[in-house]
């Protein structure tokens, strides 16, 4: 029986539930570049209206395949919905890897960062249906992101049985709401080390302006100082050896 498989079966026998991974093995230069790439209720009715033109940063990708940078999108089920066929574009990006950031975005635990709370009966459809989506992309990823990072132990055993390994991270740009990219610059090559697994936001808008001028810097800088990009099952699988 695989390690993996394994743990979830320990759960069922009191084991606690596997903490989240944060990063990588440190003894190679290599990083993941994750975004959690999301669309909530709210945003929805935001493309509704008109209020917001789009959560879809064609220029990011183009960035990322320019450089021929590998990341990983956490992506939540309203935004491939919102945008199927740039889903579809992404799935097939050799560059690219998918993952599960939830459906609707809302706080597993409380409080987080003003995300509205989910029943703990509709956790589990909050998760699965994102997986059903991605499987329907042909991406079978076994990850899953907590919005905004919150959780409970419970959380983490649920996520558990369904399969999934819970991916953070150790160097966060804290772009949401950041207007200078200076600032997001300085909190990823200020965290950064082998292995790590940093997070920056994927779907652009009004409240990330500053997010692809960032990107624009740290891609050379961190090639600068020696780092090749790697998308976490990448990263991850040199673990596993």
């Amino acid at each position: 029986m695989r390690g993996w498989a394994l743990a979830v079966l320990l759960l069922g026998l009191g084991w606690a539930a596997p903490a989240p991974i944060t990063h990588g093995p440190r003894q190679a230069p290599r990083v993941a570049l994750t975004f959690d790439t999301d669309v909530t209720h709210g945003m929805w009715q935001n493309l509704k209206t008109g209020r917001v033109k789009s959560y879809n940063p064609t220029e990011l990708y183009r960035l990322l395949e320019q450089n021929q940078v590998r990341a990983t999108f956490f992506l939540t089920g309203l935004w491939i919905e919102a945008y199927p066929e740039q889903a579809r574009k992404l799935a097939q990006n050799p560059l690219f890897e998918l993952a599960n950031h939830s459906y609707s975005h809302p706080g597993f635990a409380q409080p987080c960062y003003g995300l509205p709370s989910v029943e703990p009966a509709k956790k589990a459809e909050e998760i699965l249906k994102t997986q059903h989506l991605l499987a329907q992309l042909g991406a079978r990823s076994s990850y899953f992101r907590f919005p905004g990072g919150c959780y409970t132990p419970d959380d983490l055993a649920l996520a558990a049985r369904l399969g999934l390994r819970v991916v953070h991270w150790d160097a966060a740009g804290e772009d949401g709401g950041q207007t200078n990219p200076d600032v997001i610059v300085r909190n990823v090559l200020s965290r950064v080390q082998n292995g790590s697994i940093i997070v920056l936001h994927g779907q652009g808008g009004p409240r990330l302006p500053a997010t692809i001028p960032a990107l624009q810097r740290l891609i050379p800088a961190l090639k600068a100082r020696g780092f090749a990009f790697v998308t976490v099952s990448e990263l991850l699988s040199s673990q596993a050896r």
